[in-house]
């Protein structure tokens, strides 16, 4: 979301013209994929981006993204969709032993630019799931949407294709009932995105695999508990995403069509099986340029928007060979530097280890998978789920124990990444402890009933980037 729209508006004409060069760019990437590993590189990068939120020196929403931006002057900064938030764009790295001590350097280094430029501003950063200080009035889009078009014509075009305003409505211990005109209440959630390209002959079982590590993930990292006052999901942005950007109008939800926003389709016997399923979604930003078609301008645009929870990409690297990468997108921000790392290097291992370990990763049936993502996400780490390999129902905490952190190191170790003790020890007192970010904040807003003093609490903590299992209340 973060590149800009050449467009003012979208003609009939446009739409039509968009949709004829995005079939053309299909046929395009099917012969791409009949060529294989002849056009396709078969090596392994990761890189991230992270969504933060910019607050005022009283935890509350600080609408100066443009400012901060313009100070810090880097394309690896972007904005979001609101102007309390931004994103950090990492550098892309090798996977191999060399690249956690690189991403390590890269994450401190950027983050100490973003939190120098919010300085000089009276400003400071945060990482949330859900930053627990919003208000409804910081949905207002004249007041708080980011300065980009781009935006603005989004909301038009999903309220176009609704007939209706967008609501959000879903329960936690407190029941959540938003409903506005555009697609502000996007803007709730901020995230950590990790990429991960991977060989193509494997890109079916890394497919595969991160469906199944993002169940584990989403209740491991969970930091999304509070929405403007209300307990809801331990990881609140998964519904909320979901909801907000949803295209459907009545008829088609009745139907059961997808979200746009959603966990997957189905198991899949090769990657084009998902570009193919882009096809039932209507076309966002009709924004028709005259490129060759090896440029996938449309293809790429249009599959931008739909917002898969592992969401497949088809890029280029810069020795003219095609990749095809992973975009994680199940975790949230925070709650420090150190949480991040880990939820990253877990997420990254276990879908390695899982690969490894050559277990059938379709044995359990898609749908019941897919019931897993949604009931950890609402319940987090205190939850069960289905198990991959006798598909047997146990309890989450005590799979990552007992598989879980030994898939991980396997995985990594596959990779020829060693001295990953400090992560997995991370891994195994935070599982133990039960304490992720939601865990905390939902105690901690029992305890006090106070999110003023929650706020003030979990930043005293993030700046001092105490691992948050070890956070008091």
């Amino acid at each position: 979301m973060g590149s800009e729209i050449s467009h003012r508006e979208f003609t009939e004409k446009d739409f039509i013209a968009f949709q004829k060069a995005l079939d053309a760019e299909f046929e395009y990437v099917k012969r791409l994929f009949e060529k294989g590993c002849k056009v396709f590189s078969n090596d392994y990068h990761i890189g991230y981006e992270l969504e933060v939120c910019i607050l005022t020196r009283d935890n509350q929403p600080n609408p100066i993204n443009k400012k901060i931006l313009e100070e810090i002057d880097s394309p690896l900064f972007t904005n979001e969709l609101a102007k309390y938030d931004l994103e950090i764009n990492g550098h892309v790295f090798a996977l191999d032993a060399r690249a956690p001590h690189a991403l390590h350097d890269d994450l401190r280094l950027l983050w100490e630019k973003t939190q120098n430029s919010a300085n000089k501003f009276d400003a400071k950063i945060g990482l949330f799931g859900v930053l627990p200080s919003l208000r409804l009035e910081h949905f207002n889009k004249e007041l708080y949407q980011s300065d980009m078009h781009r935006y603005t014509l989004v909301s038009q075009r999903i309220k176009e294709l609704r007939h209706e305003s967008v609501k959000v409505m879903f329960h936690g211990e407190d029941e959540v009932s938003l409903q506005k005109d555009d697609v502000m209440f996007e803007a709730l959630g901020t995230s950590l995105q990790i990429h991960l390209q991977v060989p193509f002959d494997q890109a079916v079982e890394y497919y595969h695999a991160a469906l199944l590590a993002s169940v584990i993930l989403v209740g491991f990292g969970a930091n999304s508990p509070l929405v403007l006052g209300k307990r809801a999901w331990h990881e609140s942005r998964i519904t909320i995403f979901e909801q907000s950007v949803d295209t459907r109008d009545k008829q088609r939800r009745e139907h059961g069509e997808e979200r746009r926003v959603h966990f997957a389709h189905g198991y899949i016997d090769s990657w084009l099986d998902l570009f193919e399923q882009n096809k039932m979604f209507k076309i966002i930003f009709a924004d028709v340029r005259k490129q060759p078609e090896s440029d996938l301008h449309h293809f790429n645009l249009h599959n931008g928007t739909i917002w898969r929870w592992i969401r497949p990409i088809l890029g280029m690297d810069k020795d003219g060979k095609h990749t095809l990468r992973l975009e994680l997108r199940v975790l949230p921000s925070g709650p420090t530097l150190i949480d991040t790392e880990v939820n990253l290097w877990f997420f990254i291992g276990l879908i390695h280890g899982l690969i490894e370990s050559k277990i059938d990763l379709q044995k359990l049936p898609f749908e019941t998978l897919k019931d897993d993502f949604y009931s950890v996400a609402k319940r987090g780490l205190e939850t069960e789920f289905h198990e991959p390999v006798d598909a047997q129902r146990v309890s989450l905490k005590e799979w990552i124990l007992n598989e879980g952190i030994a898939m991980t190191k396997m995985g990594l170790d596959a990779l020829g990444i060693d001295h990953t003790d400090s992560y997995l020890n991370t891994v195994k007192e935070r599982t133990v402890s039960g304490q992720n970010g939601a865990a905390w904040q939902l105690e901690h807003y029992k305890k006090y009933n106070s999110i003023p003093k929650l706020m003030e609490d979990y930043m005293k903590n993030a700046e001092q980037n105490i691992p948050v299992h070890m956070w008091s209340l």
